[in-house]
Protein backbone atom coordinates (compact mmCIF):
# COMPACT_ATOMS: atom_id res chain seq x y z
CA UNK A 1 0.00 0.00 0.00
CA UNK A 2 1.10 3.48 -1.32
CA UNK A 3 1.14 6.18 2.21
CA UNK A 4 1.00 9.55 1.07
CA UNK A 5 1.17 12.89 3.42
CA UNK A 6 -1.12 15.59 1.66
CA UNK A 7 -2.98 18.51 3.64
CA UNK A 8 -1.80 17.55 6.84
CA UNK A 9 -3.64 13.91 6.53
CA UNK A 10 -1.65 10.85 6.25
CA UNK A 11 -3.63 8.78 3.40
CA UNK A 12 -3.06 4.94 2.10
CA UNK A 13 -3.95 4.01 -1.57
CA UNK A 14 -4.39 0.39 -2.17
CA UNK A 15 -2.86 0.49 -5.48
CA UNK A 16 -1.64 -2.22 -8.30
CA UNK A 17 -0.10 -0.02 -11.24
CA UNK A 18 3.30 1.73 -10.61
CA UNK A 19 2.63 4.70 -12.23
CA UNK A 20 0.97 6.14 -8.98
CA UNK A 21 3.95 5.54 -6.75
CA UNK A 22 5.99 7.78 -9.29
CA UNK A 23 3.44 9.94 -9.29
CA UNK A 24 3.14 10.72 -5.81
CA UNK A 25 6.86 10.26 -5.14
CA UNK A 26 7.15 14.22 -3.44
CA UNK A 27 4.34 13.15 -1.16
CA UNK A 28 5.44 9.60 0.32
CA UNK A 29 5.25 9.08 3.86
CA UNK A 30 4.80 6.81 6.93
CA UNK A 31 2.62 5.98 9.68
CA UNK A 32 -1.23 5.05 10.32
CA UNK A 33 -3.46 6.11 7.12
CA UNK A 34 -5.88 8.54 8.69
CA UNK A 35 -8.28 6.51 6.06
CA UNK A 36 -7.44 4.32 2.90
CA UNK A 37 -8.74 4.56 -0.85
CA UNK A 38 -8.58 1.57 -3.59
CA UNK A 39 -9.36 1.43 -6.68
CA UNK A 40 -11.35 -1.67 -8.53
CA UNK A 41 -11.42 -2.16 -12.69
CA UNK A 42 -14.54 -0.21 -12.87
CA UNK A 43 -13.54 2.37 -11.55
CA UNK A 44 -10.94 2.43 -14.08
CA UNK A 45 -13.09 2.03 -17.28
CA UNK A 46 -15.55 4.54 -16.07
CA UNK A 47 -12.32 6.86 -16.14
CA UNK A 48 -11.36 6.04 -19.72
CA UNK A 49 -14.85 6.23 -20.82
CA UNK A 50 -15.55 9.56 -19.42
CA UNK A 51 -11.86 11.08 -20.15
CA UNK A 52 -12.32 14.11 -22.82
CA UNK A 53 -8.78 14.40 -23.35
CA UNK A 54 -6.15 11.24 -23.64
CA UNK A 55 -2.53 12.31 -23.01
CA UNK A 56 -0.47 10.11 -25.09
CA UNK A 57 0.95 7.23 -23.43
CA UNK A 58 -1.78 6.87 -20.79
CA UNK A 59 -2.21 3.83 -19.61
CA UNK A 60 -4.39 1.80 -16.69
CA UNK A 61 -1.64 3.16 -13.97
CA UNK A 62 -2.73 6.75 -15.49
CA UNK A 63 -6.69 6.24 -15.12
CA UNK A 64 -5.72 4.71 -11.45
CA UNK A 65 -4.60 7.44 -10.65
CA UNK A 66 -6.94 9.51 -11.69
CA UNK A 67 -9.59 7.63 -10.11
CA UNK A 68 -7.74 7.59 -6.30
CA UNK A 69 -7.48 11.19 -6.36
CA UNK A 70 -11.44 11.06 -6.72
CA UNK A 71 -12.09 8.78 -4.16
CA UNK A 72 -9.17 10.70 -1.72
CA UNK A 73 -12.00 13.65 -2.99
CA UNK A 74 -14.78 11.43 -1.36
CA UNK A 75 -13.41 11.29 1.70
CA UNK A 76 -12.11 14.86 2.91
CA UNK A 77 -15.22 16.71 3.54
CA UNK A 78 -15.23 14.71 6.95
CA UNK A 79 -11.46 16.43 7.43
CA UNK A 80 -13.55 20.21 6.83
CA UNK A 81 -11.35 19.70 3.22
CA UNK A 82 -12.48 19.29 -0.38
CA UNK A 83 -10.58 19.41 -3.29
CA UNK A 84 -11.02 22.71 -5.93
CA UNK A 85 -10.47 22.54 -8.83
CA UNK A 86 -7.91 25.77 -9.66
CA UNK A 87 -3.97 26.91 -10.05
CA UNK A 88 -2.54 28.21 -6.89
CA UNK A 89 0.13 30.32 -6.63
CA UNK A 90 1.93 31.85 -3.33
CA UNK A 91 2.87 35.59 -2.76
CA UNK A 92 4.17 37.00 0.44
CA UNK A 93 3.23 34.13 2.36
CA UNK A 94 -0.17 33.68 1.16
CA UNK A 95 -1.68 31.82 -1.28
CA UNK A 96 -4.01 33.23 -4.31
CA UNK A 97 -6.24 30.55 -6.09
CA UNK A 98 -7.07 31.34 -9.51
CA UNK A 99 -10.00 29.09 -11.19
CA UNK A 100 -11.82 29.20 -14.63
CA UNK A 101 -13.03 26.78 -16.79
CA UNK A 102 -10.01 24.47 -18.52
CA UNK A 103 -8.62 26.32 -21.72
CA UNK A 104 -9.61 29.86 -20.20
CA UNK A 105 -5.48 30.96 -19.35
CA UNK A 106 -4.52 29.74 -15.96
CA UNK A 107 -1.47 28.75 -16.64
CA UNK A 108 -1.11 31.68 -18.69
CA UNK A 109 -1.61 33.72 -16.07
CA UNK A 110 0.54 32.25 -13.55
CA UNK A 111 3.64 32.46 -15.84
CA UNK A 112 2.82 36.26 -16.24
CA UNK A 113 3.27 36.97 -12.54
CA UNK A 114 6.30 34.94 -12.22
CA UNK A 115 7.43 37.34 -15.16
CA UNK A 116 6.25 40.44 -13.38
CA UNK A 117 7.63 39.31 -10.02
CA UNK A 118 10.23 36.69 -10.48
CA UNK A 119 10.91 34.67 -7.20
CA UNK A 120 8.78 36.31 -5.04
CA UNK A 121 5.87 34.10 -6.48
CA UNK A 122 5.77 30.16 -5.65
CA UNK A 123 3.59 27.34 -7.66
CA UNK A 124 1.43 25.67 -5.09
CA UNK A 125 -0.64 23.66 -7.12
CA UNK A 126 -1.38 23.87 -11.19
CA UNK A 127 -4.80 22.47 -11.21
CA UNK A 128 -6.01 20.49 -8.17
CA UNK A 129 -5.29 21.71 -4.79
CA UNK A 130 -6.94 20.69 -1.37
CA UNK A 131 -8.66 23.34 0.75
CA UNK A 132 -8.62 22.81 4.22
CA UNK A 133 -9.92 24.70 7.42
CA UNK A 134 -7.59 24.59 10.39
CA UNK A 135 -7.94 24.13 13.48
CA UNK A 136 -8.05 28.11 14.11
CA UNK A 137 -10.48 28.25 11.30
CA UNK A 138 -8.00 29.41 8.37
CA UNK A 139 -8.65 28.30 5.02
CA UNK A 140 -5.23 26.76 3.94
CA UNK A 141 -4.45 25.64 -0.10
CA UNK A 142 -2.09 22.63 0.10
CA UNK A 143 -0.67 21.02 -2.92
CA UNK A 144 -0.94 17.86 -4.15
CA UNK A 145 0.20 15.18 -6.94
CA UNK A 146 -2.55 15.80 -9.17
CA UNK A 147 -1.43 19.61 -10.74
CA UNK A 148 -2.04 19.75 -14.09
CA UNK A 149 -0.20 19.35 -17.41
CA UNK A 150 2.99 21.50 -16.11
CA UNK A 151 3.22 19.07 -13.11
CA UNK A 152 3.41 22.51 -11.19
CA UNK A 153 2.96 21.29 -7.34
CA UNK A 154 4.41 21.47 -4.12
CA UNK A 155 4.01 19.54 -0.81
CA UNK A 156 2.99 22.40 1.01
CA UNK A 157 0.23 24.18 3.27
CA UNK A 158 -0.08 28.18 2.50
CA UNK A 159 -2.88 30.48 4.05
CA UNK A 160 -5.31 31.26 1.08
CA UNK A 161 -5.60 35.30 1.17
CA UNK A 162 -7.77 35.33 -2.09
CA UNK A 163 -9.76 33.36 -5.00
CA UNK A 164 -9.94 34.69 -8.39
CA UNK A 165 -12.34 33.93 -11.45
CA UNK A 166 -10.62 34.58 -14.82
CA UNK A 167 -12.42 35.11 -18.00
CA UNK A 168 -10.56 36.75 -20.92
CA UNK A 169 -10.90 40.24 -21.35
CA UNK A 170 -9.98 42.82 -23.90
CA UNK A 171 -8.06 44.88 -21.53
CA UNK A 172 -7.04 44.05 -17.78
CA UNK A 173 -9.83 45.12 -15.18
CA UNK A 174 -9.91 43.50 -11.45
CA UNK A 175 -13.66 43.64 -9.17
CA UNK A 176 -14.40 42.44 -6.24
CA UNK A 177 -17.23 40.03 -5.86
CA UNK A 178 -20.09 39.60 -3.23
CA UNK A 179 -20.55 36.17 -2.15
CA UNK A 180 -23.34 35.71 -3.00
CA UNK A 181 -22.35 36.55 -6.74
CA UNK A 182 -18.97 34.29 -6.32
CA UNK A 183 -21.52 31.57 -5.15
CA UNK A 184 -22.10 30.05 -8.38
CA UNK A 185 -18.75 29.98 -10.26
CA UNK A 186 -17.42 28.73 -7.04
CA UNK A 187 -19.84 25.46 -6.78
CA UNK A 188 -18.56 24.50 -10.55
CA UNK A 189 -15.14 23.98 -9.20
CA UNK A 190 -15.79 21.85 -6.62
CA UNK A 191 -16.34 17.97 -6.80
CA UNK A 192 -19.63 17.48 -5.92
CA UNK A 193 -20.58 13.68 -4.61
CA UNK A 194 -24.31 12.12 -4.78
CA UNK A 195 -25.01 11.33 -1.48
CA UNK A 196 -26.95 14.14 0.33
CA UNK A 197 -24.84 14.32 3.59
CA UNK A 198 -21.40 14.28 1.66
CA UNK A 199 -22.61 16.74 -0.85
CA UNK A 200 -24.08 18.65 2.77
CA UNK A 201 -20.79 18.76 4.20
CA UNK A 202 -19.15 20.00 0.41
CA UNK A 203 -21.48 22.78 0.76
CA UNK A 204 -21.27 24.21 4.36
CA UNK A 205 -17.17 23.91 3.58
CA UNK A 206 -17.97 26.14 0.51
CA UNK A 207 -19.96 28.97 2.72
CA UNK A 208 -17.42 28.88 5.01
CA UNK A 209 -14.78 29.59 2.04
CA UNK A 210 -17.29 32.41 0.68
CA UNK A 211 -17.23 34.36 4.14
CA UNK A 212 -13.26 33.67 4.33
CA UNK A 213 -11.32 34.86 1.64
CA UNK A 214 -11.27 37.85 -0.59
CA UNK A 215 -13.26 37.24 -4.23
CA UNK A 216 -12.44 38.69 -7.07
CA UNK A 217 -13.11 38.96 -10.97
CA UNK A 218 -10.29 39.41 -13.47
CA UNK A 219 -10.94 40.34 -17.12
CA UNK A 220 -7.32 39.86 -18.38
CA UNK A 221 -5.45 39.54 -21.66
CA UNK A 222 -2.41 37.63 -21.81
CA UNK A 223 0.23 40.09 -21.29
CA UNK A 224 2.09 40.37 -18.35
CA UNK A 225 0.17 43.57 -17.14
CA UNK A 226 -2.34 41.27 -16.00
CA UNK A 227 -0.48 40.09 -13.37
CA UNK A 228 0.29 43.37 -12.13
CA UNK A 229 -3.31 44.31 -12.33
CA UNK A 230 -4.32 41.30 -10.54
CA UNK A 231 -1.43 42.44 -7.26
CA UNK A 232 -2.48 45.56 -7.25
CA UNK A 233 -6.37 44.39 -6.70
CA UNK A 234 -5.65 41.78 -4.80
CA UNK A 235 -3.56 43.27 -1.80
CA UNK A 236 -5.21 46.92 -2.06
CA UNK A 237 -2.71 48.64 -3.58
Amino acid sequence: MLIVGIAGLVIGIEHRYPYLEKHCAAYRTEGTPDFTVSVTDEMIETEKQKAVEIPAGADDGYFESLCAAREIAHRLPSYSAFLFHAAVIEYGGEAIAFTAPSGTGKSTHIKNWRRAFGREVGIVNGDKPILRFSRDGKLVAYGTPWSGKEGWSRNVGVPLRAIVFLERGKEDRITPLSPSDAALPLMNQILLESDPETVGATLSLADRMLATVGLFRLACTPDVASAVVAKSGIFGE
